[in-house]
């Protein structure tokens, strides 16, 4: 790692620059020792952040250590001093070295993960047909949990990348595991790199501050690193075929945010706005129909390779159908419906489904039209992941980092990045409310947790990014640091 070296003159702001990466270290270690991974990586049924914290003080414990990182890195990202890239990449692995040893407590899909990729490696068997529980005796087997009866939601890329971890670890679940963890990271720092080779154009204090909003977050090492949670890849995918897209070549762009989508399936929101981009950058209708053959071909070829070893797409879209329509929870759907059955009226799970879906179908339409009108379309990215997230009948907190990167990449109000940064915060948070304070306060009533939770997890963010997190400048003498971050463009 670079050393950032401040002058005499400036030792003051190198000792507070000292005292936020040592603190934040603390924190992350903090979490280690805490929500220790050996201990409990095998023992069934798999824990959660509630059996680590189990109290209603220990769960406000962990609030205020998550408070505390992010206040640490929205501290840094205002000084406005423009690190390199090489720095803020040392810095990210710094902090998830502990999270690599740390529970994945806020969600345990890492485990479905390793046991559908056994379902190929192990057994021979189509992920997308074949659910774990078709192998009782499998040795992670009691490890499934509420989803062992289920195929897999996710695209044919990321099973592919299950059954090869699997291949490699074996029956050795911590391998298996750890590794999964390292993709993760992997993942996470290769999206930093992309965000700052896109925001090439930026002022190096702009460009350093907006990768470290992703590299140092919080909410996304916890979710990257801690949980492992595949959902970076898909970003990576995406972000990578825009970074393509930029570079003038928009038919290999939209081929490559296509895999994204075959990661994982959401990502297909994402694609009709870098198509849309990939239009409106050619000259004439000749180019355009070159640039909707090339890439259509490019795009159908993708998902054929990839579907190959599974046969065709038909289980996988069954499944994401099951599950779509399956249940409601944390979510304003979710609230409505409790709701509705407590007041004993008729609002049925499939007619808020069916709103759900009519509303998301005409905001994207409408964001498409204003794509067409010249919007960024990280602007319009970040938008549709919004509108999913609030028409959803089920909310998870990994679903917060879905719009973020774009937030970053995008020329938008700074309002917005705000309310993003918050409803990353939030949606962290939300687990202690529909965890400690459903069950420790309100006898586990699920109504007035949502009534509680809902409206922190969605509207909080927009009404506390409504006040300015404003940047304060970078110091005079720094300047030989700027001039390091030019030099890594």
């Amino acid at each position: 790692m670079t050393s950032l070296s401040f002058p005499p003159t400036l030792t003051r702001p190198r000792a507070q620059l000292s005292a936020f990466f040592v603190l934040s270290l603390l924190g992350y270690w903090g979490l280690r020792f805490w929500f220790p991974l050996v201990p409990a990586y095998q023992q069934a049924p798999l824990a959660d952040a509630r059996d680590f914290t189990p109290s209603l003080w220990a769960g406000l414990a962990y609030a205020a250590l998550l408070i505390s990182l992010f206040g640490l890195m929205i501290w840094v990202w205002r000084q406005a001093r423009p690190f390199s890239l090489r720095q803020i990449l040392a810095m990210t692995i710094l902090f998830a070295l502990p999270l690599l040893w740390t529970f994945p407590a806020n969600a345990t899909d890492v485990y479905r993960y390793l046991i559908r990729g056994r379902v190929m490696s192990v057994y021979g068997e189509n992920p997308f047909a074949t659910p774990p529980d078709a192998f009782p005796d499998d040795p992670f087997a009691p490890l499934a949990g509420e989803w062992a009866g289920e195929t897999s939601p996710y695209g044919p890329v990321w099973e592919l990348v299950d059954a090869g971890v699997t291949a490699v670890t074996g029956n050795n679940l911590l391998a298996g595991l750890l590794s999964l963890k390292l993709i993760g990271l992997a993942g996470h720092l290769l999206t930093a790199v992309l965000l700052w080779l896109a925001l090439a154009d930026r002022e190096p204090a702009e460009r350093s501050s907006l990768t470290l909003l992703w590299a140092w977050n919080p909410a996304l090492l916890l979710t990257f690193v801690m949980d492992a949670h595949n959902d970076v890849w898909m970003i990576v995918w995406l972000a990578a075929g825009w970074l393509v897209l930029q570079r003038g070549r928009p038919s290999t762009g939209l081929v490559v945010a296509a895999i994204g989508a075959l990661t994982k399936p959401i990502g297909l929101l994402a694609l009709p706005f870098l198509a849309l981009a990939g239009w409106r950058r050619q000259p004439d209708l000749q180019a355009k129909a070159r640039f909707v053959g090339l890439s259509g071909a490019g795009v159908m070829a993708a998902a054929l390779l990839t579907f190959f070893p599974f046969s065709s797409p038909l289980d996988l879209t069954q499944r994401l159908l099951r599950e779509a329509g399956g249940g409601a929870s944390f979510s304003v759907g979710a609230l409505a419906l409790l709701s509705a059955i407590r007041l004993d009226t008729a609002w049925s799970l499939s007619l808020a489904g069916q709103v759900g879906l009519a509303f998301l179908g005409l905001a994207g339409l409408w964001l498409l039209w204003r794509g067409g009108r010249g919007r960024s379309p990280p602007s319009g990215i970040a938008d549709i992941f919004f509108v999913y997230v609030w028409q959803a009948l089920n909310f998870r907190i990994w679903y917060a980092v879905w719009p973020f990167a774009w937030l970053l990449l995008g020329k938008q109000s700074d309002y917005r990045r705000r309310a993003g940064l918050w409803f990353l915060l939030a949606s962290q948070l939300s687990v202690v409310i529909y965890g400690h304070v459903r069950v420790y306060l309100l006898a586990g009533d699920h109504l007035p947790a949502h009534l509680i939770g809902v409206p922190f997890t969605f509207v909080l963010p927009w009404i506390l990014a409504k006040r300015p997190l404003k940047q304060v400048a970078a110091p005079p003498g720094v300047g030989h640091v700027k001039q390091r971050a030019e030099d890594e463009n």
